[in-house]
């Protein structure tokens, strides 16, 4: 697609990736390279079952521009009752998914690739203090999901910061029955999602 200047600055369009093609967390990986190698600024991420809501990328823009570094909209995931995947200890968040996420060029410039990994699992203790577990996993196709966790919490450590867009919820689509394969008849039944019922707790 090519690019679309807007009148604000931080509005040139670079393009859509798609990485259809690949696995976690290879399909984050790439997508990233690609996006970062037309110069853009920031990268938004919306993942394949996602759909963001009326002025999602102008209300996370308009947040970046204000000097956040990674701007999140929260979802629903799980069965119900759904979750939250922004969750909240005091005034940090401390990760959060990937699926509907704007993040500054400057946190993968200031991470090591890869970026994206699902080699570690992460574990939250209870106490006052938010505390981790971290153990490392066999990278193979046992392995499933975490890579967002990995990626944020390195950005953290960096010094970077996650900010939530207040008021807004994305929608998820989850397939409830699929369709007759080799036909147009019977459709897949898809449900939107867009009710959170609890905050992440671990």
């Amino acid at each position: 697609m090519a690019n679309v200047r807007y009148a604000a600055p931080w509005a040139d369009f670079g393009g859509w990736f798609l990485t259809h093609d690949l696995p976690i967390p290879d399909c984050d990986e790439r997508a990233s390279e690609l996006g970062l190698a037309t110069g853009a600024n920031a990268l938004w991420f919306i993942e394949e079952d996602v759909i963001p809501p009326q002025g999602a990328l102008l209300a996370s823009l308009r947040l970046l521009e204000a000097g956040n570094p990674i701007i999140a909209i929260d979802y629903p995931v799980g069965e119900s009752p759904t979750w939250s995947c922004i969750p909240h200890f005091g005034d940090v968040i401390p990760w959060c998914g990937l699926g509907c996420t704007l993040i500054a060029r400057q946190v993968f410039e200031s991470i090591p690739q890869p970026w994206f990994s699902t080699r570690y699992a992460y574990e939250i203790r209870p106490g006052p203090e938010l505390t981790w577990r971290e153990e490392t996993r066999p990278n193979d196709q046992r392995t499933m999901g975490q890579q967002d966790i990995y990626f944020f919490q390195r950005a953290i450590a960096a010094g970077f910061h996650i900010t939530e867009v207040e008021g807004m919820t994305a929608s998820q689509a989850r397939i409830r029955q699929l369709g007759r394969a080799g036909s147009n008849v019977g459709w897949h039944q898809i449900e939107l999602v867009s009710r959170i019922d609890r905050e992440q707790v671990g």
